[in-house]
């Protein structure tokens, strides 16, 4: 609108000085004719940014309906998958029982990792002081077939709700892939940031570990969410990851986390 107004502006002057200056009538045309063609431009300028405004906020509109979709719907879903696992645990401790558990526990995890894929990256972040080593054992009660151990510093700022979904992802590959049973959180300080060392005691990885989780799908066992989601919420906490093998030639995963150590 600016720059069409200092067109439409400038060409009139420009014109009107010629015309002072005893250059021939026929420009009081050609100046008539600029007033309209400016005038058709500022009003098609004006009506196009009115509609675009209206169609992104009709845009945004539906996006916030589907957010509210996908969040009551992932809920509900959660809530029945929770009450179907503990009628299952009454059942008794067996294999059929167990497999059941499992796959609940993967349709749990599944599902919260395609949220996250979809709108996650939109929600704000709530940094809070967390204790790991409660964390953890809060955690270990959905995955009682781990033995995890815990080193080092014991607090860091973070977002809770990322640091669940990356130690959720983190176990349940160290379950489906390394068949592991144990796992080890060493937590460090590197300056201002804080270091994480996971490692489980499962089998060894075949391939070029750097690779895993770039891109959704690498992994040929399964959907190949879980580290692409775990790689992409280290990303929105302003940190790096690095993933290699340990010392028993399993999976290692190395994370910096911005922020001193609470």
């Amino acid at each position: 609108m600016s720059l069409a107004g200092w067109w439409l502006y400038f060409g009139i002057t420009t014109l009107s000085k010629a015309a002072s200056y005893g250059i021939p009538s026929e420009l009081a045309r050609h100046q008539r004719m600029l007033f309209t063609e400016g005038m058709v431009l500022l009003v098609s300028l004006l009506v196009g940014g009115v509609a675009l405004f209206y169609f992104t906020y009709s845009t945004y509109r539906e996006k916030s309906a589907k957010e509210m979709f996908f969040a009551s719907f992932t809920h509900d879903l959660k809530t029945s998958l929770f009450r179907l696992q503990l009628e299952v645990e009454k059942l008794g401790d067996s294999t059929e029982t167990q497999n059941i558990l499992n796959h609940t526990r993967k349709m749990q995890i599944n599902l919260e990792n395609s949220l996250d894929s979809t709108v996650g990256h939109d929600k704000k972040l709530y940094i809070e002081t967390v204790n790991l080593k409660t964390f953890l054992i809060d955690l270990h009660a959905q995955w009682p077939e781990f033995h995890i151990k815990v080193s080092g510093e014991e607090h860091l700022c973070v977002d809770k709700k990322a640091l669940h979904s990356i130690f959720k992802n983190l176990l349940h590959n160290s379950v489906v892939h390394g068949g592991a049973d144990e796992v080890t959180v060493e937590m460090q300080r590197k300056g201002k940031a804080t270091r994480l060392v996971y490692q489980d005691n499962g089998k060894a990885f075949a391939g070029d570990p750097s690779d895993l989780g770039k891109q959704p799908g690498f992994s040929t066992e399964g959907s190949g969410f879980g580290l692409y989601i775990v790689r992409q919420w280290v990303r929105r906490l302003g940190g790096k990851i690095y993933l290699s093998s340990g010392t028993n030639h399993s999976l290692q995963v190395e994370i910096e986390l911005p922020g001193s150590v609470a």
